[in-house]
């Protein structure tokens, strides 16, 4: 059985949530919880990244325990995995702060991860005096909760259009001024420390530009992950990509149940099987940098919103081959919309570079997407979605091997 480090897992997966809309928001008056906070100009487009960053740097100070510094790492790296739509909105709108707080507990508990961190995920919020969300109080807040609330605050408070050094002092001392309010003040004391040395500047300055510098901090210690682990992850993210947008929100999964089908109709083993059904869920991760403007359009798109969606393909590949072990997953999974006459996107590859996994896996695309229902439409029977995917045969669009053990595999099994 394939083991796969867990750390580089959730640091690729999870930080494909930075890619998320980040449309400005109106500048309007937040709960007090906010703090007074300007939401406005804020972009989150390495928001998870960052803000792990600086979780690290104040974990190492505290606990250079391996297990205790992975906790922090997954913890603040999933921090925001409960968000639906607007990462910005998920960190200035109380109803919905308090809905991806509880979400994002919800679907901790369904990874193969210590179930502690769930609590952690749900707390990230809270403010130390006791006025967050769930109104606990100092040390009743978990401590990587409350490490998790300094990072989570700084990264909102930097700017990232502007240099490190005109920068420092206001939000330190925005950082300091909210000392027993919002953050425990034995963590902003550690702040302190952390954030005198210019390197820690320098590293947050250029942590957009270099994966080395977040790559360093991550704990050395592997966590070996079965493909079935894999797949439980790939699970939660298939249903923040899908929710992503009404328009889709059982897509992946869906795809994946077929795919699955096609594989033992095959005869795959056992570990091509999870591979392909991994490859399914995650195939459309790269939706996530799709604003959803664009996602929920309903109507026809125009040439430039739809050299956008066409992007996301490419982020797909971009997120999934950054994990060791995942070269076949991550080639299934991106190669969705590519076609045999080379006309496809987005790397235009032809009949001779397409495998027969991504082939299938192209057809069941299409598949789901004709006959699962849709807001504004009732989904295909099949045999009428098949009679269009073999109009895109005789086009030489996909392939007719692939689409006969397709239709055989849905149809007669």
């Amino acid at each position: 059985m394939e083991r796969l480090d867990l750390h580089q897992v959730v640091a690729s997966l999870a930080f494909s949530v930075d890619l998320a809309e980040t449309s400005i928001i109106a500048d309007t008056d937040f709960k007090d919880y906010t703090a007074n906070i300007n939401f406005s100009k804020h972009k989150f487009l390495n928001h998870a990244r960052r803000a792990t960053y600086v979780a690290l740097k104040l974990a190492k100070k505290i606990n250079k325990d391996e297990k205790f510094l992975s906790n922090v790492f997954i913890s603040t790296a999933l921090h925001d995995i409960g968000i639906r739509k607007d990462i910005d909105s998920a960190h200035s709108d109380f109803d919905i702060i308090l809905e991806h707080s509880k979400l994002g507990e919800a679907l901790i508990l369904r990874l193969p991860i210590d179930k502690e961190l769930a609590s952690v995920i749900k707390y990230h919020h809270e403010n130390f005096n006791g006025t967050g969300l769930f109104k606990l109080k100092g040390e009743d807040i978990p401590l990587i909760s409350r490490i998790i609330r300094l990072a989570d605050i700084f990264e909102i408070l930097y700017d990232e259009t502007k240099s490190n050094f005109i920068q420092r002092n206001r939000i330190n001392e925005w950082i300091n001024e909210h000392k027993n309010s919002l953050f425990d003040p034995k963590i902003v004391e550690i702040y302190n420390e952390v954030q005198s040395i210019d390197a820690f500047w320098l590293d947050i300055e250029n942590l957009a530009y270099s994966s080395q510098i977040l790559d360093r901090m991550i704990p050395e210690t592997k966590i070996p992950a079965t493909l079935e682990d894999i797949k439980k992850i790939a699970e939660v993210f298939a249903y923040i990509i899908d929710h992503k947008s009404h328009f889709t929100y059982t897509h992946s999964t869906n795809l994946a149940k077929y795919i699955k089908k096609v594989c033992n109709y095959i005869g795959f083993d056992k570990n091509k099987t999870l591979k392909m059904e991994i490859a399914a869920l995650l195939h459309d991760i790269g939706k996530l940098s799709i604003p959803n403007s664009i996602l929920d359009k309903n109507g026809k798109l125009n040439a430039e919103e739809m050299q956008i969606m066409r992007s996301h393909t490419y982020y797909t590949r971009f997120i999934l081959s950054k994990i060791d072990g995942f070269e076949e997953i991550a080639e299934w999974a991106a190669n969705h919309h590519e076609k045999l006459n080379g006309k496809g996107y987005p790397l235009g590859l032809n009949l001779d570079e397409l495998s027969f996994e991504s082939r299938i896996m192209a057809i069941c695309d299409i598949y789901e997407a004709l006959t699962a229902d849709r807001p504004y439409r009732v989904g295909m029977r099949p045999d009428d979605a098949f009679k269009i995917i073999q109009t895109m045969v005789e086009a030489g669009e996909v392939c007719n091997k692939a689409f006969n053990i397709v239709k055989q595999a849905l149809l007669e099994g």
